[in-house]
């Protein structure tokens, strides 16, 4: 027998409420060694882990307060940041000199801004008559 839609959809809300209800599933127990992670502790009343004194909740980890403010060290994002520009702008003109992209790009304008017309570009076939010079 095949799955029915209403099976399929009681089983999709029988999970989402299960998911939703988890936050109360008992997530640590005082008599393991090592029950919660790093700087929390389990508390017996709740059987949830708790951070240690002087610690901050952030996310799920627990963090000195000075960390959990979020800021970043300025001048390592700064050095960081000129860092890579550099590598860029360096990996530019080494290109440009390397491939004479300038001299290219100038050629192709100056053929644009041409309009003689060449004997390539009327003759077409291979029954050209030869060339003399």
């Amino acid at each position: 027998m095949g799955l029915k839609t209403i099976d399929i959809l009681a089983t999709l809300l029988l999970n989402l409420i299960q998911y939703g209800c988890s936050e109360h599933i008992l997530s640590c127990n005082e008599t393991v060694l090592e029950a919660c992670p790093e700087h929390q502790r389990c508390n017996a009343s709740s059987h949830e882990c708790v951070c240690l004194d002087g610690f901050v909740r952030v996310g799920d980890d627990c963090e000195t307060p000075a960390d959990a403010s979020g800021s970043h060290n300025g001048a390592t994002v700064a050095i960081v940041t000129i860092f890579t520009l550099a590598l860029l702008i360096t990996g530019v003109v080494l290109v440009v000199r390397k491939y004479n992209l300038v001299d290219y790009v100038r050629q192709k304008i100056e053929a644009r801004r041409t309009h003689d017309v060449m004997y390539e570009d009327v003759m077409i076939g291979n029954d050209d008559p030869p060339l003399s010079p």
